[in-house]
């Protein structure tokens, strides 16, 4: 006899319920990169923000750049951690 649909779920597949851990990963990955590659671009992107947007003059100091880095670096760090765990806590298969 057959069941009715609502008693035959099947749990989501490792492969579907990591997709969004491993999307936000990948972004991550990209964005850290880019902290890491074209620090100053970023500053100057944000000083004209923050001038037309908020109206404040915003001027980095001489370790901006290198503070910059030191965050692309931490996410970097992170999205290989959810692209290889799928997952802010490894899974015990």
């Amino acid at each position: 006899m057959k069941q009715p649909p609502s008693e035959t779920r099947e749990e989501p597949s490792s492969d579907t319920a990591s997709t969004g851990p491993r999307l936000v990963g990948a972004l991550l990955v990209l964005s850290g990169l880019a902290h890491l590659v074209v620090p100053t671009l970023l500053l100057d992107l944000a000083s004209r923000s923050y001038r037309t947007i908020l109206n404040v003059e915003f001027t980095p100091d001489s370790g901006a750049s290198t503070r910059v880095r030191a965050l692309g670096v931490g996410l970097v760090a992170a999205g290989a951690h959810l692209l290889y765990y799928g997952g802010v806590l490894p899974k015990n298969d």
